[in-house]
């Protein structure tokens, strides 16, 4: 079948990839990104994939299904440049893509932060488990068949649940998810050299002190960011998302199921 990536124009221009980070969502990541951004860094984050709208969210549910369910080819490292070119740092997409990341890009630093199992299933409940339960409700559900944004958003959001929960859910995958978050820390241990890769936990201390040196970067006066920024994400909810939502309601039942637009966002603003 015919590929989104394969659609995609070859950019002009590819940055090399300075940064890879291996570690889960819910494990720090948005600071992360953020802390990059500060850093010079032109990162790539599950923010990106939102904001940048329809073909983003296509190419990442793609790479998914393609590697874990066998939908096409998967994505090798000219589509992974294609989709990623104008970024040098690469968070969050490469938990799917271990092995491949660390074969294409050898001369990038790779970061790697744990977290405790338990706690990490506390942090996806409080936020996942509202995202899935959106996706598979009202009016989510219903509008993804008229409006193209909210069938990605939704499509990608259904190829999480499958590959990290197994095909069994959230509550029946969870014990699985928690097993493989360890042995993909082990297997990333394993995989990259000692002196290219960072391990930290989220429990002991994570910041500049442990990032800037590694990075050989000066530490900034400005403080690490911490948790999930809630006023740059409601940006993003104002901004991106509930425009989104409100426009596919439109297109399927008219102006007069607007208002309802707040029951998925609910979930969705707990991220």
């Amino acid at each position: 079948m015919s590929r989104v990536i394969d659609r995609l124009p070859t950019p002009e221009k590819v940055k090399e990839k300075k940064v890879i980070v291996l570690s889960r969502s819910r494990v720090g990541t948005f600071s992360l990104y953020q802390g990059l951004q500060k850093l010079g860094y032109t990162p790539y984050h599950m923010y990106e994939v939102v904001t940048h709208g329809t073909t983003h969210l296509a190419l990442f549910e793609e790479s998914i299904r393609c590697k874990y369910q066998g939908i096409g080819k998967p994505y090798g490292k000219a589509e992974f440049d294609k989709w990623l070119a104008n970024y040098d740092a690469i968070v969050e997409i490469p938990q799917f893509f271990i092995e491949e990341f660390i074969e294409f890009y050898p001369n990038a630093k790779f970061i790697l932060v744990e977290r405790d199992v338990n706690a990490w299933e506390r942090s996806l409940n409080n936020t996942i488990a509202g995202i899935l339960k959106a996706c598979h409700s009202f009016p989510m559900n219903f509008t993804q068949y008229f409006d193209p944004w909210v069938k990605a958003f939704v499509g990608l959001h259904l190829a999480f649940e499958e590959v990290i929960f197994h095909n069994k859910g959230m509550e029946g995958g969870m014990e699985e998810a928690k097993k493989d978050s360890i042995l993909d820390a082990q297997k990333v241990k394993r995989l990259v050299p000692k002196d290219r890769l960072l391990c930290c936990t989220l429990e002991g201390g994570f910041g500049w002190e442990q990032i800037c040196p590694f990075l050989g970067k000066e530490i900034p006066k400005d403080p690490y960011p911490r948790g999930n920024a809630p006023a740059q994400f409601q940006e993003l909810v104002n901004h991106n998302i509930t425009p989104q939502i409100k426009a596919s309601m439109v297109k399927a039942a008219g102006t007069l199921l607007v208002p309802l637009v707040g029951v998925g966002m609910l979930a969705y603003m707990k991220w």
